[in-house]
């Protein structure tokens, strides 16, 4: 009789008995708690107090980076930089192997990264000549009185400027221009009744007739101490005359087998010639060995394909510089390759893929420019790539030299055709195509341009709070540096505003808006002029401030009876034999599992997603007179795991 006695309360307590999930429902008896279906009466007093507290928010992980503190996620949780000339192609302004995030950016226009530490404006481009015709070639020279000038033809009228007034130049040639090349102070005019050259600004003379039959395209380029040019699918390859003009051209040193191939351009090695071309799909480039046993080098065997581009890439220029890269330009974008002792050029990753591609290229200094069509925000204008600044992918390993946009030409929208550099000047005079020719001015910048960072996240996907940002800029600034904040909802908050009244100093700036937690944040960081058309904005780093913004969990701590009997706030006693260690059993199950369980608070009817982190179970009395009595209290600390408020 006594056993069905204490058996009643076990069926009528809706206890399910596994100790897996589930919930409970008060019925008959006055239970305080219940933890994953298992009822508990509460055994709060000044020994074992109830305890609820925030969980500490800390991601432990080693700080291997140079900036002390960066990587810590204790605190502020911080991303600054200081230097940019990592150039532009970032997503996010996140930590790496090789610490990309803390010299490259997202995009910029307008702006100048490449001085260690600092942002500022470019130069900007001037409109210096009007075209009517659709071919607008561009070839800088120092003319014999040591000046900087620049030919360009305007179709088939022919012309020199020094970078701000036009010089009208004779040029007699009754055939369609093709394209243009230089050497020294000497141009080479290419038109299908043959070649053209002249000196300074004198008259352009013939100095080769064409082959016989009827030309349709071609290209020329002086190389190798000779002049290259292609006829159609043949190349030809001739020594500059100045005496029995017009002479004739040598004997073909190559012809293509396909009759519609197109030689795009050529340009030239160490030890070698290349021309580039395509079939209308794909493009290639050729290399032409040197013997170099005689006085003069002479090429020796026929063409053989050196690189070869992927389906649907052709090939607009080609550009030899400083005897180890060649620039790429293609319909798809822009390459860079690299010539190895055997004259091969190996190429790497398209760097950047404007519509339309890139064409033209140009190199000065340790950089090389090429022309975009549309790609400075629905402007057209020059790309710039540094050759010193290597970045590497940390995935495919695959080398990327650092680069970004650079000049352009203000409202115009159609193809920039052309890059030269202005004699022998770091001033880049540029076409447009049927419409003008640019040259980047000696001193005065740009009105205004920005920079965009990477999404500042801090390499986690939590959310967070933004609360400040900091900037670092000289003073006095000698024009304006504004701060904007672009959101992952794309809105866009204008914040402050420095110049040479108003510094920014040391401190904060408060970052109320966008308000909430945030995924990521973008700075956009405005330069505009001074006063002094020479001068404007300059940013030497900013710094960012967040704080965790996910809803942060609670740590809770109870202590529970885990008695054989046991009596609830009614008075009416619950419990059998074995109700303690049935119960601990049960509960041992759920906190081994390290599952989320259901915590219920069962007088106020709350529920709560918990995890069991820790447990400790304490008798404080010998067992009972079998020698098989549990009797106790169970002391267990829950985390919440889907707080939602």
């Amino acid at each position: 009789m006594a056993d069905i006695v204490h058996q009643i309360p076990w069926q009528i307590s809706n206890f399910n008995g596994t100790g897996v999930g589930g919930s409970y429902a008060l019925q008959n008896y006055q239970f305080d708690y219940a933890l994953s279906g298992i009822p508990f009466l509460s055994a709060t007093r000044d020994q074992w107090p109830y305890q609820e507290q925030m969980a500490e928010i800390r991601k432990q992980q080693f700080d291997s980076f140079a900036e002390p503190g960066e990587q810590s996620f204790y605190g502020w949780w911080l991303r600054s930089q200081s230097t940019f000339n990592g150039g532009a192609g970032i997503i996010y302004q996140d930590p790496d192997n090789d610490n990309q995030f803390n010299y490259r950016f997202a995009e910029s226009l307008g702006i100048d990264p490449w001085t260690t530490g600092q942002i500022q404006l470019l130069r900007r481009a001037n409109n210096v000549a009007t075209l009517t015709g659709s071919l607008n070639v561009v070839r800088g020279y120092i003319n014999s009185s040591g000046v900087d000038r620049a030919w360009y033809l305007d179709g088939g009228a022919y012309r020199s400027t020094d970078g701000s007034a036009t010089t009208f130049l004779t040029w007699a040639s009754a055939g369609t221009p093709l394209w243009m090349a230089s050497s020294g102070n000497r141009s080479l005019l290419l038109a299908t009744d043959g070649i053209w050259s002249g000196v300074d600004e004198g008259a352009a003379v013939k100095m080769y007739n064409p082959p016989a039959g009827t030309i349709t395209r071609g290209t020329i380029e002086y190389v190798k101490a000779r002049i290259g040019v292609a006829f159609n699918a043949s190349l030809y390859f001739a020594p500059i005359i100045t005496t029995g003009l017009p002479g004739t051209l040598p004997a073909a040193t190559y012809t293509h087998n396909n009759p519609d191939w197109v030689w795009s351009s050529l340009t030239d090695g160490p030890n070698a010639i290349y021309a580039a071309g395509h079939d209308g799909t794909t493009g290639s480039i050729f290399k032409f060995t040197l013997d170099g046993t005689g006085a003069v080098p002479t090429l020796s065997g026929g063409g053989v394909v050196t690189a070869q581009m992927p389906t649907g890439e052709r090939i607009n220029t080609i550009y030899g510089y400083v005897g180890s890269f060649v620039g790429i330009a293609t319909t798809k974008g822009f390459r860079i390759g690299e010539i190895d002792q055997n004259g091969d050029i190996n190429y790497g990753p398209l760097l950047f893929t404007p519509t339309g591609g890139c064409r033209s290229v140009v190199g000065f200094d340790r950089f090389m420019w090429t022309c975009t069509t549309l790609a400075h925000d629905g402007q057209s204008g020059l790309y710039r790539v540094d050759l010193g600044n290597v970045n590497q992918e940390q995935t495919t390993r695959a080398i990327r030299y650092a680069f970004a946009r650079d000049i352009y030409a203000t409202g115009e929208t159609a193809a920039a055709q052309s890059v030269t550099m202005l004699g022998g000047t770091d001033r880049k005079v540029f076409s447009i195509t049927g419409d003008s020719i640019h040259a980047e001015d000696a001193t005065i910048l740009l009105p205004d341009g920005y920079l965009d960072t990477g999404r500042i996240r801090f390499n986690t996907e939590e959310p967070k709070l933004y609360k400040f940002v900091s900037l670092r800029t000289p003073i006095p600034l000698l024009g304006e540096v504004q701060l904007t904040v672009l959101d992952q909802g794309g809105g866009v908050t204008p914040y402050a505003t420095f110049g040479p009244t108003f510094s920014p100093g040391t401190g904060d700036i408060s970052t109320p808006q966008p308000n909430g937690p945030q995924n990521w944040i973008k700075l956009r960081f405005t330069l505009r002029r001074g006063s002094v058309t020479s001068t404007g904005g300059v940013l030497n780093g900013w710094q960012v401030k967040a704080l965790p913004g996910s809803i942060r969990q609670r740590i809770i701590t109870h202590t529970f009876l885990l008695f054989d009997e046991e009596t609830d706030k009614g008075g009416q006693r619950v419990g059998y034999n074995t109700y303690a260690r049935d119960r601990f059993e049960d509960f041992k199950t759920v906190a081994r599992a390290g599952d989320v369980v259901v915590f219920q608070e069962l007088q106020d009817d709350i529920s709560t997603l918990v995890i069991v982190d820790d447990w400790q179970y304490v008798q404080t009395a010998p067992p009972g007179p079998n020698a098989g009595t549990l009797g106790g209290y169970l002391t267990v600390k829950l985390r919440t795991v889907a707080e939602s408020t």
